[in-house]
């Protein structure tokens, strides 16, 4: 589609770009919900941080993960030339990966500064989908995570890609996702207007956004996500996420 745009001279990645302004609206989303659950605007920026390192962190270890079994299957070709190892490495970040990093941030900043690591979490919830949703748009203008060869109404053909296959009409998945998670965020916005009992807001966003990404698994077209007994890395952990989000929801009825 459009990876970069021009701005005073300087190519900037649109896919950066939308990573960003999604972390801009859902921090301020956090900032604005704060009151709710009597967090500082200051916790809130900085576990944020905290929660930025562990995403980053966590969504490369996974994409790693998923691609292990071919760079040990070419490993030959990695050591020949290290610059195509690194451009792999460069690229490719895998969302759950950067979920659970970004939660193992969020829990090292409550232990340290003795805030409720669950009240935290459902604070930050609704703002989740909401990063994701723009992080979605900017996997399109990227080509990246894209869906199933597919010829009917509102399909897209990648000229310049250099991920997706080009020529190719494929399902816009990407904004397909993009959309599902903007429901989710309008969803859980509207929740979690008053404060619920701990645990209930970040599970039923676990539960919801599990569900959805299983049955979403199934119309992407890229490799690169881990296929085991014909079931992707993102759908195993779906299936892990949907019983701990059921916990954390009907916990708080015990």
């Amino acid at each position: 589609m459009l990876p970069t745009i021009d701005v005073l001279g300087r190519e900037i990645s649109l896919y950066g770009l939308m990573g960003v302004i999604g972390i801009l609206f859902g921090t301020i989303a956090a900032i604005y919900r704060r009151k709710i659950y009597n967090i500082s605007k200051d916790d809130v920026l900085f576990s944020s941080c905290y929660a930025g390192i562990g995403l980053l962190i966590g969504a490369k270890l996974l994409f790693i993960i998923t691609i292990l079994p071919d760079l040990i299957k070419n490993r030959d070709l990695l050591f020949s030339d290290p610059k195509i190892l690194i451009h792999i490495l460069a690229g490719g970040l895998v969302f759950y990966g950067g979920l659970i990093g970004a939660f193992l941030g969020y829990y090292v900043y409550s232990k340290q500064y003795k805030i409720n690591f669950i009240t935290l979490l459902d604070l930050i919830a609704p703002s989740i989908p909401l990063v994701h949703g723009f992080g979605r748009i900017g996997c399109f203008t990227a080509g990246c995570c894209y869906g199933i060869e597919y010829h009917g109404i509102f399909h897209v053909i990648f000229e310049c890609s250099q991920v997706a296959p080009n020529g190719v009409p494929l399902l816009p998945i990407q904004l397909i996702s993009s959309g599902v998670n903007f429901l989710g965020c309008i969803f859980l916005f509207l929740y979690a207007r008053n404060k619920r009992k701990p645990g209930r807001v970040i599970g039923i966003y676990l539960i919801l956004y599990s569900i959805a990404r299983f049955v979403i698994e199934f119309f992407r077209g890229d490799v690169a996500r881990g296929i085991f007994f014909g079931v992707s890395t993102s759908q195993w952990i779906s299936l892990l996420l949907i019983p701990f989000g059921l916990w954390l929801f009907f916990k708080s009825i015990c």
